[in-house]
C-alpha cells in the first residue's frame, strides 16, 4: 500500500506545482481602415493628385514594451502604397490610449499614368521607393477591439534611384477599427 501511495503523492504534488495556463497574450493587432484620404504632390511640376483610400495595417508589440513593429498596405483608384515594416515608439506602453511615432521604408505603385491634358503627380516609374514618418493613436474599446487613427508622411523618388533629387510627397490619414489576435 505504501509503495503505490508514494508515486501517487508525487504525481499530485507535480500537478499542484505546475503553473496554471493563462489566457494567451495577444500581441498582434490588425487594423482595417476603410476611411482614408491622401494628397500626392510632385516637387518638379507642383501638381498634385488627391483621393480616398482604404488600408490594412498591422502591429506587433510585447506587453510592457515601448517599441513595436508595424506596417500597412493602402490602395486607391490611383495608387497602392505599402510599408512592409516600420519601427514605432509607444511612449505610454500598456494604456487605454496609446499614441505612437514611427519610421519605415515604403513603396508606391501608381495604377494610372498622367494624361498630357491633365498631368498629375504620379510620376513615370512603375515602382517608387521612399521612406515614411507616421504618427497615430490607438484607443482600446474592449478586451480585443480598438479604434485607430493614423497620419503618414511619405517621400518617394520619382526616378529610378531611391536617392534621386526629384521627389514626391504623399500625405495621408486613416481611421479604422482593429482587433488583437
Amino acid at each position: 500500500m505504501f509503495r503505490s501511495a508514494l508515486p501517487l503523492a508525487c504525481a499530485g504534488l507535480a500537478l499542484l506545482a505546475t503553473p496554471a495556463l493563462a489566457e494567451p497574450v495577444r500581441n498582434l493587432g490588425i487594423t482595417v481602415a476603410p476611411l482614408g484620404a491622401y494628397v500626392l504632390q510632385g516637387d518638379a511640376e507642383k501638381v498634385r493628385t488627391v483621393g480616398y483610400s482604404a488600408g490594412l495595417g498591422w502591429a506587433y508589440r510585447k506587453p510592457g514594451a515601448v517599441l513595436e513593429v508595424g506596417g500597412h498596405l493602402a490602395s486607391s483608384r490611383h495608387l497602392t502604397e505599402v510599408t512592409p515594416m516600420s519601427v514605432r515608439v509607444v511612449p505610454l506602453g500598456d494604456t487605454r490610449v496609446r499614441p505612437f511615432l514611427g519610421v519605415g521604408a515604403s513603396m508606391l505603385v501608381p495604377h494610372s499614368r498622367p494624361q498630357p491634358v491633365a498631368p498629375d503627380a504620379l510620376g513615370s516609374r512603375v515602382l517608387q521607393l521612399g521612406f515614411e514618418l507616421c504618427g497615430g493613436v490607438g484607443v482600446e474599446l474592449g478586451e480585443n477591439l480598438f479604434l485607430s487613427a493614423e497620419a503618414r508622411y511619405q517621400n518617394f523618388s520619382a526616378r529610378g534611384s531611391p536617392f534621386s533629387g526629384e521627389r514626391q510627397s504623399l500625405r495621408s490619414t486613416f481611421l479604422g477599427l482593429g482587433m488583437h489576435l
